[in-house]
């Protein structure tokens, strides 16, 4: 896509004879035209309007002006960046500069700079991409490929790679053209593939360990957690294969609790019975002076069912007092004396629930989430008062049970509420828990149904 526009370096002819200033105004005015890439059309038809074919039709041929119009971009992003013309005029970096304009994230700044910067340095691409026979996202793929083409390779053969794989999109995705690399490299240099595809796993390798990271944030917003990182391949598999187990595994005893869980929740909760099965089945590594633990701040008459709220110490945010009765049912409490001012005066001994030869004595007898139906093992297991410690409790086997993250929070009960209507746990002769519902739920009103796991029907 050609608006007459183009781009030489200062000298007899240039088209901008005040240099930096004036390709800076285009790129801003590039930016400030986003919304309506081509003005020059007064008229446009309506999406409403066209026909399904007609639609399908116009759809093909805006990818393709978005494409080019991109390309257009890219090569101004990057002589931008060459000549160092943000940083001239106004003292930020290119990347910077983008971020400024409140157009880009900081993520998204570097990322478009970096690949301009590429695609200047592969014309076959860059060209392909300019002519709107690439996306983008293609054009991204295909330079990340070729930058990992061997060694052996001249300039010559490299653009020949570069040719074939640009010739390979209108059948290929991005996906499919990342693992074509070495198939081109096997059509212009077949005598250097098979050491060229070992070096190349190589490169791949090294690049992953060298680029993994873990970062988070918290949300401003509601306080949720945000996770975003990158794993090696083989270590990225591993957890996705345990996410999706468990995953698996929690969609399935949702489902015969009557609840539907997406699987991005489902991996969400597996994320975080990992982190809890570590925490209980190892000792932790120390975080400071201190093994890591969640600090919790509530006033205990709320803990005991009094409206209020908790605090989650280690960030400062709010947490319902639900959640921190479901922590105390099996997480050690660490009683404070406040003083005037909520001072902290004095701190008690640690008294840690359920564990030792509690803790055994009831996965002996639980083997496992003890709700009907449920088959989660005793690793993914919480240990639940039946009368809630909060309320008095004891902990002891007669009044524990062990139960997976998802049914503790179904059954954990909710103080002032009426007791028809909250679950209700009871041991049988034989020493076993067994369950109801709340009355009325799949049985008549005022009654209510007990069940037991089929481990203690024998």
């Amino acid at each position: 896509m050609d608006d007459g526009t183009h781009i030489t370096g200062n000298g007899p002819g240039d088209p901008f004879p005040n240099g930096h200033l004036e390709l800076l105004e285009l790129i801003g005015a590039r930016l400030d035209q986003w919304d309506d890439p081509w003005p020059h059309q007064a008229q446009q038809v309506e999406p409403w309007q066209f026909t399904d074919k007609a639609l399908l039709d116009e759809l093909t041929v805006t990818q393709r002006q978005l494409s080019a119009l991109q390309g257009r971009w890219l090569a101004l992003l990057a002589e931008a960046d060459r000549r160092e013309t943000t940083l001239k005029q106004t003292g930020l970096p290119t990347a910077a500069w983008l971020v400024d304009r409140n157009t880009h994230s900081a993520r998204a700044a570097r990322e478009q700079v970096r690949l301009a910067v590429r695609l200047e340095q592969q014309p076959v691409v860059a060209d392909a991409l300019g002519a709107g026979a690439l996306s983008t996202e293609q054009a991204r793929t295909i330079t990340t490929g070729l930058d990992r083409l061997p060694e052996d390779l001249d300039g010559s053969q490299r653009e020949q790679v570069a040719a074939h794989l640009v010739g390979l999109a209108g059948e290929f995705g991005p996906y499919g053209l990342s693992r074509l690399v070495n198939r081109a490299v096997e059509v212009v240099a077949p005598q250097v593939v098979e050491d060229a595809d070992r070096k190349a796993v190589e490169r791949m390798e090294a690049a992953q360990r060298r680029g993994r990271f873990v970062s988070w944030h918290t949300d401003p917003d509601d306080g949720s957690l945000h996770l975003h990182g990158q794993l090696p391949a083989v270590a990225g598999q591993q957890l996705v294969g345990l996410l999706k187990a468990l995953g698996a595994k929690a969609r399935k005893t949702a489902a015969l609790a009557g609840e539907q869980l997406t699987r991005g929740k489902a991996h969400a909760d597996a994320l975080a019975l990992l982190a809890r099965h570590y925490t209980g089945c190892k000792k932790p590594p120390k975080l400071g002076a201190d093994r890591p633990r969640l600090l919790v701040s509530i006033d205990y008459d709320t803990l005991c069912g009094k409206v209020g709220t908790a605090t989650l110490l280690n960030t400062g945010e709010k947490m319902t007092a639900q959640q921190a009765r479901v922590l105390a049912c099996d997480a050690g409490i660490l009683p404070v004396v406040m003083g005037g001012r909520s001072v902290p005066l004095d701190v008690g001994r640690e008294k840690r629930l359920f564990t030792g030869h509690l803790r055994a004595l009831l996965i002996a007898r639980d083997q496992g989430c003890a709700f009907p139906g449920c088959d989660a093992g005793p690793e993914e297991c919480d240990a639940h008062h039946r009368l809630p410690w909060w309320a008095g409790g004891e902990t002891s086997v007669a009044n524990g049970v062990l139960q997976c993250t998802w049914h503790h929070h179904k059954v954990e009960p909710v103080p002032g509420a009426p007791p028809e209507t909250q679950w209700a746990i009871r041991i049988d002769t034989h020493g076993n828990p067994e369950f109801a519902a709340p009355e009325g739920i799949d049985a008549p009103p005022g009654q209510r149904r007990w069940r037991q796991h089929h481990r203690y029907r024998n």
